[in-house]
């Protein structure tokens, strides 16, 4: 390991999604103020950094994602100088705060677009990526390309008789990050905020920045639908739309710019790709993005032999200085908890293995108490994927992480069992999306009074995180897996930490892993882990127990 870590290779990362944190107007819709008012919690819960999912100004049809002025904030959120607030006191605190940055389209109603479609010989007219049709009178898309929620990539501009290019949703158009100005405008948006004090960047969807020059059809394949470890989805291997070479250079460009601030700021790619493909966006000399999502991870199994497979393998991809990143959900993806049959036990071991392993943890909010993915109609989803596919009989698949609308992984969140979860100071509002049915036994004022509830586990293991130098900047050694149990060790030059995990629900007794071990920490706070430990040298683990032994 480096002499010197900084603070984005061992931090601790929160995720807020601005419109279901907290709201204070009444409206039934979260704001920047509800974050401010909410910071000594998040201080107590003992994260160190903060990830807003967007709050610039937007139509709202993908809830922030399309974004019509990226040196804003939306009205219904608060103004810029609640944002700044907000950036000051969370600094005061010792927290980071991080945007999600959406680089590589607009809103269709974003006035660059407007004026991009007003006409062919429009000056920002190459702002975005225009193309003539193909077969009779152009009335066919420029090529085959589909986007990444299935359907064609292409939309037909009556008025100009062009096709314009979107990779996600019909009313985001990509921008054509190969005009100079496009590139421009973008770095010019990212130092607007870094200039405020901003710490760092999350990128949307960042390996679709670049496409073919060309235009080229992708090649068919058989497969259907998309995965986290390659890039073929509605039968194209998406060689020519995603993972550009051009993608990877801007990674490096990009990298430059934050690195000309002090103190150091960071970026973290969402992308999605082959594990070549994700250690390529780090750069060839660590020169690229900090960090990119490894969303393999998102969708492990409770199973020792599974977990220790794909944690190794992202050690030998990211060796030290590169860090890896661990996350279980997120605005696009099930609830952690309900992957693992909605039981605090299971989750809190899972959890874990995430805050315990080297690297980056992502936290998506509420998964410290343990809110449950909520189940949502698909034709009055509010997410307009879900609306997409209305018909579709299976909405979701919890095992996998699956779900055809967004919405249940975003309900607001639980404060208390007063009206509306205490998400809304009016009782009578009608919340942007319901609430989960479970919030007058699941959330934050009644496990606060639980020591044993998952609240007050993650309070626990996120003080000893930040007090243990090697849980932060130690190396990370793991032992074969068990049948039910996976050993692991953090190792640091002024220490050595023994993490044991108990996956079943049966007792374990096993080997000591240190000669004279002392107990840390235990997910279980009457941990019998060391009772028998003379004469034997054994360790008894309860089940779903996870310990650590120093």
């Amino acid at each position: 390991m480096p002499e010197k870590m900084e603070w984005w290779q061992k931090t601790t990362v929160y995720q807020i999604y601005p419109r279901s944190f907290k709201d204070t107007t009444g409206n039934g819709v979260g704001d920047l103020r509800g974050v401010i008012e909410k910071l000594d919690y998040l201080t107590e819960l003992g994260i160190e950094t903060i990830w807003f999912s967007p709050f610039y100004p937007s139509p709202q049809e993908d809830h922030g994602y399309d974004i019509t002025n990226f040196v804003d904030v939306e009205p219904e959120y608060g103004t810029l100088a609640d944002f700044d607030e907000l950036l000051a006191d969370a600094h005061k605190r010792g927290l980071k705060i991080v945007l999600d940055m959406i680089l590589n389209h607009t809103s269709d109603k974003h006035p660059w677009f407007l004026e991009s479609r007003a006409s062919r010989d429009n000056p920002k007219r190459d702002w975005y990526i225009w193309r003539d049709g193909r077969g009779k009178n152009g009335k066919k898309p420029p090529n085959k390309w589909k986007g990444m929620t299935g359907g064609r990539a292409w939309v037909y501009d009556e008025l100009t008789e062009q096709w314009y290019f979107h990779h996600f949703l019909p009313f985001q158009p990509d921008l054509n990050m190969r005009n100079p100005e496009v590139k421009k405008a973008m770095f010019d948006v990212c130092r607007f905020w870094l200039d405020r004090g901003v710490d760092g960047f999350r990128l949307d969807i960042f390996h679709s920045t670049f496409v073919d020059a060309e235009f080229r059809d992708n090649p068919w394949v058989w497969t259907l639908l998309p995965s986290e470890t390659h890039m073929r989805s509605f039968f194209q291997d998406h060689i020519y739309d995603l993972h550009l070479q051009e993608t990877f250079e801007y990674a490096i460009e990009l990298r430059k710019l934050i690195d000309e601030y002090s103190p150091p700021r960071f970026l973290v790619g969402e992308v999605q790709g082959t594990l070549e493909h994700l250690r390529r966006y780090y750069g060839p000399n660590n020169n690229g993005l900090n960090t990119v999502f490894l969303f393999p991870f998102s969708t492990l199994p409770m199973n020792p032999k599974k977990i220790h497979k794909i944690v190794s393998k992202f050690e030998d991809l990211l060796p030290p200085p590169s860090v890896p990143t661990w996350v279980y959900s997120n605005h696009d993806r099930i609830r952690m908890i309900s992957r693992f049959s909605d039981d605090p036990a299971k989750a809190k071991v899972m959890a874990m293995l995430q805050l315990t392993l080297r690297g980056v943890p992502y936290i998506y909010y509420g998964e410290e108490i343990g809110i449950p993915q909520v189940k949502f109609s698909l034709r009055k989803s509010q997410d307009p994927i879900g609306r997409k596919y209305w018909w579709v009989p299976i909405t979701q698949i919890k095992r996998f992480g699956f779900s055809l609308t967004r919405d249940g992984c975003r309900t607001p969140m639980q404060w208390s069992a007063a009206p509306n979860a205490g998400f809304s100071p009016n009782p009578e509002a009608v919340t942007w999306l319901k609430i989960s049915k479970t919030y007058t036994k699941i959330n934050v004022e009644v496990q606060e009074k639980d020591p044993n509830s998952l609240l007050n586990f993650y309070r626990r293991l996120l003080k000893v995180r930040r007090s243990q130098i090697a849980l932060q900047e130690g190396e990370l050694q793991l032992e074969s897996p068990m049948k039910n149990s996976l050993l692991y060790y953090r190792s640091h030059p002024s220490q050595k930490l023994a993490i044991l995990l108990n996956f079943s629900k049966k007792q374990l007794i096993l080997p000591a892993p240190l000669p004279t071990p002392t107990l840390i920490f235990s997910i279980h706070l009457h941990s019998q882990a060391l009772d028998q430990f003379e004469p034997t040298k054994n360790v008894t683990l309860q089940p779903f127990e996870g310990i650590i032994l120093q």
